[in-house]
């Protein structure tokens, strides 16, 4: 019973040890159209976060609750709070700024 297990154990070790996989993933390359693709959406929803921003800032505290369900901001906050939105929707802007870098988008022509 040991001898078998043993030798069980000993085979699958080496098989692992022979296939050579060392546990990290490859990095994979988007192709050019779905990085073109995935900037464009980034730029929309960045456009969106953007307006929300100046939105905002522009508008009395009591009507901001209204101004943010009117443009349907589900992803950007869930406060009704002026400063913990502005907090939030800065948030968000700079992680879509970062997920830009990080495919090393174009930036859009002005």
């Amino acid at each position: 019973m040991k001898y078998t297990f043993l030798a069980t154990l000993s085979s699958v070790m080496a098989l692992t040890l022979l296939t050579g996989c060392t546990g990290q993933m490859a990095a994979v390359e988007l192709s050019a159209d779905k990085k073109e693709k995935e900037c464009a959406t980034l730029d929309k929803k960045l456009v969106k976060v953007e307006q929300f921003i100046e939105e905002a800032n522009t508008q009395s505290a009591s009507h901001l609750d209204e101004i943010a369900s009117a443009m349907l901001t589900p992803h950007i906050t869930n406060s009704n709070n002026k400063p913990r939105m502005l907090k939030d929707a800065n948030k968000r802007r700079s992680d879509l700024l970062n997920e830009r870098q990080a495919l090393q988008c174009v930036p859009p022509s002005k």
